[in-house]
């Protein structure tokens, strides 16, 4: 077998190699099969503030309901101040670690206006 024989077998499979390794990582990437650790990263800390921001906004409706206060009396923009006092009162019962702290407070007021 000669060298021009060799190269004219295998050119299928060093193309099938070079196409593969190009499409593979592109297909990968974009079908959201393969994720960055960024991107794993603000998921886990986006699910971390979603949690704890419902367990704010519950204990804003149970705050309200002992208090016989109303939660649309906490709606709007011009009640922001009150609604701000509550969530700061009841973020102080709730443990949330210091690095979400400002969004999990953020997302609680944003959920009662």
């Amino acid at each position: 077998m000669t060298l021009d024989q060799i190269l004219e077998r295998t050119k299928p499979y060093a193309i099938g190699l070079v196409v593969g390794l190009i499409a593979a990582p592109t297909i990968g990437f974009n079908a959201g099969w393969i994720t960055t650790t960024t991107a794993s990263t603000l998921a886990a800390e986006t699910a971390r503030v979603d949690a704890l921001a419902g367990i704010c906004s519950t204990a804003a409706g149970r705050m309200a309901t002992a208090n016989s206060t109303d939660l649309a009396t906490f709606k709007g923009y011009d009640n922001r101040a009150k609604r701000d006092e509550l969530v700061a009162g009841i973020m102080a019962d709730i443990q949330v670690p210091a690095d979400v702290l400002g969004k999990v407070s953020t997302s609680c007021s944003r959920s009662l206006s």
